[in-house]
């Protein structure tokens, strides 16, 4: 099934994505006595039918179908907004049933094999499936999150099929139309004149519509509408009620409401429409880029005077990026990170037709570029609700207990520390609360910074970025080191007004370590998705549960060493997440690789003493938690001082025996009086050894 989420969209700076090799244990399309290449006519012919060869599906809602090998075209289009990617590929010589979809699932494969259009290839491995009656070929392991679909480039640069060329009759939307029927996934030219007879763009005549939908008529034939869907693989603003549009070039496409024609971009509408602005964000705290619809002349985009900022603030310059993007140098703005920005945009030229725009355009996003911490903090609004719910701040609607609406366009920084197929975990340096980013357009790389345009929602109880549309690499930077969380605070499951008591949701997304947990058996029938670990020693009184998110660990089997056996002691590093999807809503800490599970004993066996460290969380923070191990019984000193180096309090004096502590700090200093906020540093001193930690401590 297709994850669905909906967001504006625009251009993405490219990185390499990876992917997957193919099973060898599959079975030949659809078996051994069949030939392995086929052509998209002869897969689409024979579908279903009663030749020992045809490829089967069930029915129409994505079911699996036959595994089949070799099927090769010609590239036409790409569906690169996210969350769901999708090739279009044709036969060389056009035709019925010469066109297919290849469903992408969750990774955008284009970056990753270079594909553009006009590229021969050949799917290698997939299987075939019907998603609302459009013949497409998926990964055949039909994971989302890690499809192990393979593709192979063949050469570059060749002619595009030929393009069929009809009108509103041979076009119409309706699902009785037999004609567009065989040409689905092809690409076709609706020949105008053509108007626009209904839209969904408001103020909209077809609530009905999907989101950038029109419907247009030919005048000598108004019954026959056909539906133009501006939306799935632009971002390009459909024009309003009444216009006349020449022709539009598009791939043929099922919907809902009936059959479409999809443009690819500005190139394939021949208008009379000036740009309109598609989106905007910031990407630095003093830089914004400004999407248009279409490529638009340099001179004016790059005309600061056709830019103005809600913020009062100064647009001191703005270069193109690419033909279809300006980026904004700006100062003087006086907003802080999260408030709202708003961009004004007129007089801005197309390049295809030379009509300049005399309606002014808007962008509205969050200003700055905010930190993982910054994106994933409560929102102090539901934090006051009944009941009480720790939610992010800039989030959408909705999203405690399911998946939420998108919050408002805004853009995050923070390093990945985790990956899980098209899931990842970002956090920042010193940690604070992470955050989980969901199928941005290109792979993200492991202990590299990033720049995200995206939005924020909820997805059962964790705070994910979504809806991604600019990636910027910032290259290669040392991943934090896991935060040590003791079981109890781990599995703390609360929301807290005042921000006062430290849980599992301070770390949420965070790369953590729990050290010497025994793994039990929780439930009667063991989980195939994980296992439990009980903590601390001697008592072992509290449970968490270590997932296998994406199938780190392999299959769940009694013979897989990667799942330790029961009453093995373990210590375990992986990044925290919540879910309310499941019959036991819960934190719980999910291994990045088999290596973050270290086996340090057998039931019975005595335990390694703890070794000496020491961390400050959550970061930032109110009250600040100091948790630190001690190998041995030694003198203790614990203090807290300021940026300068004077001491502000002593937390601790004496003597310890060896163990794992917390000690909390409220904000105070030695006489009880609130401290301002700001940067404090703590100074753990145990025997001969000094370990110090640091944190930022917010207004109390």
């Amino acid at each position: 099934m297709k994850r669905l989420l909906f967001a504006a969209a625009g251009a993405a700076v490219i990185v390499l994505a990876a992917f997957s090799s193919p099973s060898h244990a599959f079975t030949h399309y659809p078996n051994a006595s069949c030939p392995d290449t086929l052509s998209i006519i002869r897969l689409k012919t024979l579908l279903n039918g009663v030749d020992p060869c045809s490829p089967l599906t069930s029915g129409t809602g994505g079911a699996p179908g036959d595994t089949v090998n070799g099927v090769g075209g010609i590239i036409i289009g790409f569906d690169e907004i996210p969350t769901g990617f999708d090739i279009y590929i044709e036969q060389t010589a056009g035709g019925v049933n010469s066109g297919i979809d290849v469903f992408e699932h969750g990774t955008n494969f284009r970056p990753s094999y270079g594909f553009n259009r006009g590229d021969s290839m050949v799917v290698e491995f997939a299987r075939v499936s019907n998603f609302n009656g459009d013949v497409e070929l998926e990964a055949p392991n039909n994971v989302f999150s890690a499809p192990n679909i393979v593709m192979r480039k063949v050469s570059t640069g060749n002619p595009l099929p030929p393009i069929l060329h009809g009108n509103t009759t041979d076009f119409k939307e309706t699902p009785t139309n037999s004609y567009i029927a065989s040409y689905m996934t092809t690409l076709v030219t609706l020949d105008g004149p053509v108007r626009v007879a209904r839209s969904a763009t408001p103020p909209s005549s077809d609530p009905g519509l999907a989101f950038h939908g029109i419907l247009v008529v030919r005048d000598a034939s108004p019954g026959d509408s056909v539906f133009i869907d501006y939306n799935k693989l632009t971002t390009i603003v459909p024009p309003p009620d009444g216009t006349v549009l020449q022709s539009i070039t598009g791939i043929v496409n099922n919907a809902a409401r009936g059959y479409r024609i999809m443009p690819r971009d500005a190139n394939d509408i021949v208008d009379t429409q000036p740009p309109g602005v598609t989106d905007g964000y910031a990407i630095a705290d003093n830089q914004y880029r400004i999407v248009f619809d279409r490529p638009v002349t340099s001179a004016t985009a790059t005309n600061t005077a056709n830019y103005s900022l809600a913020s009062f603030g100064t647009v001191n310059t703005s270069v193109m990026d690419g033909t279809s993007a300006a980026i904004l140098t700006v100062s003087g703005t006086g907003l802080a990170h999260g408030a709202q920005e708003i961009v004004s945009v007129n007089n801005i030229v197309g390049v295809a037709n030379g009509i300049g725009m005399t309606t002014t355009n808007t962008a509205t996003f969050l200003a700055g570029v905010l930190s993982c911490a910054e994106q994933a903090a409560p929102n102090p609004d539901t934090l006051l609700a009944i009941p009480c719910a720790d939610k992010a701040i800039y989030s959408g609607p909705g999203g405690e207990f399911l998946n939420g609406g998108f919050g408002p366009r805004s853009t995050l920084t923070g390093i990945v520390t985790g990956i899980y197929g098209n899931l990842y975990y970002m956090e920042d340096s010193p940690p604070g609360r992470g955050e989980t980013v969901f199928a941005p357009p290109v792979a993200l790389t492991m202990g590299h910074s990033y720049v995200l345009a995206g939005n924020s929602q909820v997805y059962y109880s964790e705070n994910e970025f979504a809806g991604i549309s600019f990636v910027k690499d910032l290259g290669a930077t040392s991943i934090p080191a896991p935060v040590a969380l003791d079981f109890a605070t781990a599995i703390l499951d609360t929301c807290d007004v005042n921000q006062n008591i430290t849980s599992g949701r301070d770390f949420l997304s965070d790369l953590v370590s729990l050290p010497t947990g025994k793994v039990v058996k929780r439930f009667a029938t063991l989980p195939t998705t994980g296992f439990h670990i009980a903590g601390p020693a001697p008592d072992f009184a509290d449970t968490i549960f270590i997932e296998n998110q994406n199938n780190v660990l392999g299959a769940f089997d009694t013979t897989n060493v990667n799942y330790p056996p029961l009453n093995t002691y373990v210590n375990v590093v992986g990044c925290m997440h919540y879910t309310t999807n499941t019959s036991t809503p819960s934190f719980r800490v999910c291994p990045r690789t088999v290596a973050d599970i270290t086996i340090i004993g057998v039931a019975g066996a005595t335990l390694p003493a703890p070794t000496l460290s020491f961390a400050a969380y959550p970061n930032p923070a109110r009250s600040v938690q100091l948790s630190f191990s001690l190998p041995k019984t030694t003198d203790v000193q614990l203090g807290v001082f300021d940026i300068v180096g004077r001491r502000v309090t002593t937390l601790y004096s004496g003597q310890m025996v060896a163990g794992t502590y917390r000690k909390q700090w409220n904000g105070t200093d030695a006489s009880g009086q609130k401290v301002h906020p700001g940067m404090y540093f703590y100074r753990l001193k145990a025997g001969n050894s000094t370990l110090t930690a640091r944190s930022v401590v917010l207004t109390n």
